[in-house]
C-alpha cells in the first residue's frame, strides 16, 4: 500500500519570481541546494532527482534523498508559480521518523545559511558552532561580529 505524503514549509523562493526570472535563479535555490547537499553529507545519503512509491514508480523531484534507510527516498520540490517548497515521500512501512529528521535537518541548515549570508553581506564576520544532542538532535549557534 502506498501512503505519498506532502508536507508544506514556510520556504519560499520568491525574489526571482518577482522579478519575472525562473525560479532556479533566486538566491535561495543556490542556499537550498547547499543545505541539501550538506544533510545529504551529514546522515550519508544519496542525492538524485528520483524518489519512488511503494509500487516502484519513479516521481521526479528537484532534489531527492536516498539511503538503505529510507530507499524510497524523500524528495524536494519547489513550486515554480509560487516559489513553495514542499517535502514528498511515501512513509509506508514506518519511515515517518528518519523523513522528518532529514526534513527538519534541511529547514535548519538552509535557515541557518541565510543567517549565515546575511551576516556576511553586511560585512559581519561570521562563526557557526554546531552542538549535537543526543535527544533534541542538532542546534546550530550562528554568531556575527562586527
Amino acid at each position: 500500500m502506498s501512503h505519498m505524503s506532502s508536507y508544506k514549509t514556510d520556504i519560499k523562493l520568491v525574489n526571482a519570481l518577482e522579478a519575472g526570472r525562473p525560479v532556479e535563479e533566486d538566491p535561495g535555490w543556490d542556499i537550498l541546494n547547499e543545505a541539501v547537499f550538506a544533510v545529504a553529507e551529514e546522515m550519508n545519503l544519496d542525492v538524485s532527482h528520483t524518489i519512488h512509491d511503494y509500487y516502484g514508480r519513479a516521481i521526479l523531484c528537484d532534489w531527492a534523498l536516498t539511503s538503505p534507510d529510507i530507499p524510497r527516498g524523500l524528495g524536494v520540490n519547489v513550486d515554480r508559480k509560487t516559489g513553495e517548497v514542499t517535502f514528498i515521500s511515501d512513509n509506508y512501512g514506518g519511515y515517518e521518523r528518519i523523513v522528518g529528521e532529514i526534513k527538519d535537518r534541511i529547514i535548519q541548515n538552509y535557515s541557518a545559511l541565510c543567517v549565515t549570508k546575511a551576516l556576511a553581506a553586511l560585512n559581519y564576520s561570521v562563526e557557526i558552532d554546531e552542538v549535537k544532542h543526543p535527544i533534541e538532535g542538532k542546534k546550530v549557534l550562528v554568531r556575527g561580529v562586527l
